[in-house]
């Protein structure tokens, strides 16, 4: 019983390994705020050919329901996991763009903003 304990574990470790994206949690430096009011917000990174970027979209007193892809992006993959969203950049390429549109309530306000985000692939 302990070995197919230890194996379940070193299986688990290995694929949480696999997994990981190398810029977990923030890939943007410094990114314009939104504030679901109908606005339009333009966010830009940098990122690895080949790596992924997970990003979190939630402000401080922000309650998120939904987030859409709008625009796909032409080259990389692109999928929205919560409030958040989780791009792996292709191998080799110059530049990326998709559009997201997040769905909500900001301080107590429900609205929509629409998030236009460009990759710089190095």
């Amino acid at each position: 019983m302990m070995r197919y304990g230890t194996i379940c574990a070193l299986a688990t470790l290995l694929l949480c390994e696999a997994i990981t994206p190398a810029s977990a949690g923030n890939c943007l430096s410094r990114n314009e705020g939104f504030d679901l009011s109908s606005d339009t917000v333009h966010w830009t990174f940098s990122i690895r050919g080949g790596t992924d970027c997970l990003q979190g979209l939630r402000g401080r007193a922000m309650l998120i329901d939904e987030v859409k892809i709008v625009e796909p992006p032409a080259a990389g993959k692109l999928s929205i996991a919560g409030p958040a969203f989780f791009y792996r950049a292709p191998a080799s390429g110059s530049s990326d763009r998709f559009k997201l549109q997040v769905v909500g309530e900001n301080n107590r306000m429900r609205g929509t903003s629409v998030i236009v985000v460009d990759v710089s692939i190095r």
